[in-house]
């Protein structure tokens, strides 16, 4: 058991809530960007492809070179001051994503924003392992999870907002936005959320507990390497299912916005405040299942019902990526929004499943892979594989409801099919 005797469990509750509003900074952008897309293709003058780029493959060359690295300074460093680097280093490149003026410039400043994501999930479960015993950790993942749930639909929401308030002049005379586009309004103002988040994670204490006398603490990266490669035959199916997982619900979030204006003729603001409110209530629906469900799944069936119980949530993903063929407008956005709930329980059971498996000492580098993959893999593949179905293959922007069914079946039925071999070697790492 994990739980540092020094953390009451207000102060570790507290923890958990702040971590879960790092989360939603962190993530918000990725929800503003798929609302935006058409706004941003005219403004910079690029494809879908090269939107799709942004979505993912930015994020996805941040890991390969930084985010990793970082899981193993995660495992060795005082986590609270490398939470906030990590938070005023995205605030800064979203607010500098506002002020790009092309392609190249945009991709440079997404490639940072990964920064905040890579810092804040070894951190995070590694604290939470931590604070809680291992059959009490799934209420407070769940709430650490549901962080980037509702990203999205704040994300979406917020800039939906800013998009109907800016042609009417609601910025007009303020310093540097006025004039600007909507969009670029929005990832401004967000960015600055960052500041008084880095001022709120001052006050949480690392949780790591002090090294047994004769140890040293610092980076291991031998003993982390050697505690992973003997779990190989059991993280490589579970990692895999992660990355198509992440491919299927890519498809749906990223992508979701797009296929609502151009098929529904929904504007962007319409689109972004009703897709918003329905994510942040899927998103609530997923974690409240998840905080209840994936402990008594744990308790009862162990690790490799943990694994299967994801198994079946990317299954039923599948759903949130055929909007396309609802029978109207309202339905499109509910079914659409439907991967935050899925997205919610796959998280809370895959997170808990890693700090129950992994030593605590590894547990940094392994949740750097698991994001590692869901971006590498999931989210960078998921939106280009997409876009190039619709640009390529179906020849249309306006296919792009059925290239994200495409995606989607495909990688979700895939993600079901590694849940059931990880779930039969995880009794055997």
């Amino acid at each position: 058991m994990d739980q540092s005797p020094s953390v009451s469990r207000a102060s570790a509750w507290f923890a958990v809530a702040v971590l879960c509003l790092a989360q939603i900074v962190s993530t918000i952008d990725r929800g503003m960007l798929s609302l935006v897309v058409d706004p941003v293709r005219a403004d910079l003058g690029i494809s879908d492809v090269q939107i799709a780029l942004l979505q993912g493959f930015a994020f996805a060359m941040f890991y390969v070179s930084v985010g990793i690295p970082l899981g193993f300074v995660a495992d060795a460093v005082n986590r609270r001051r490398l939470l906030i680097g990590g938070v005023l280093i995205w605030s800064a490149a979203t607010m500098a994503s506002g002020i790009a003026r092309d392609f190249g410039e945009m991709f440079a400043a997404r490639l940072a924003i990964g920064v905040g994501e890579a810092v804040l999930g070894p951190c995070a479960v590694g604290m939470i392992g931590e604070m809680f015993p291992e059959n009490r950790r799934g209420r407070p993942m769940a709430l650490y999870v549901l962080g980037s749930m509702v990203a999205f639909g704040i994300g979406s929401a917020v800039t939906g907002m800013i998009l109907e308030a800016a042609p009417r002049g609601a910025f007009d005379g303020l310093p540097l936005l006025e004039g600007m586009a909507a969009w670029r309004i929005a990832f401004i103002l967000v960015g600055s959320a960052g500041i008084p988040l880095a001022l709120l994670l001052i006050t949480l204490k690392d949780t790591r507990p002090a090294p047994m006398a004769g140890a040293k603490q610092g980076l291991h990266l031998r003993e982390t390497l050697a505690a992973l490669r003997a779990r190989k035959a059991f993280l490589l199916p579970l990692y895999g299912m992660v990355a198509l997982f992440a491919c299927g619900g890519a498809a749906s979030s990223n992508w979701g916005a797009a296929m609502l204006t151009r098929l529904f003729g929904a504007s962007p603001a319409q689109a972004g405040q009703s897709l918003g409110m329905a994510q942040i209530g899927w998103a609530l629906a997923g974690a409240l299942l998840a905080s209840v469900i994936v402990d008594r799944i744990g308790d009862r069936w162990g690790v490799a019902g943990k694994i299967l119980f994801a198994g079946g949530t990317a299954f039923a993903t599948i759903i949130a990526c055929l909007g396309f063929a609802a029978p109207g407008y309202e339905s499109a956005v509910a079914m659409s929004a439907m991967v935050m709930a899925t997205s919610a329980l796959f998280g809370t059971a895959l997170l808990s499943v890693i700090a129950d498996a992994i030593p605590a000492q590894s547990r940094g580098v392994a949740v750097a892979l698991y994001a590692f993959v869901m971006t590498m893999i999931g989210g960078s593949l998921g939106p280009l594989a997409v876009a190039g179905l619709a640009e390529s293959v179906f020849g249309s922007p306006a296919s792009i409801g059925i290239a994200m069914a495409t995606v989607g079946t495909v990688t979700l039925t895939a993600s079901a099919a590694l849940a059931i071999l990880a779930a039969r070697r995880a009794g055997s790492h």
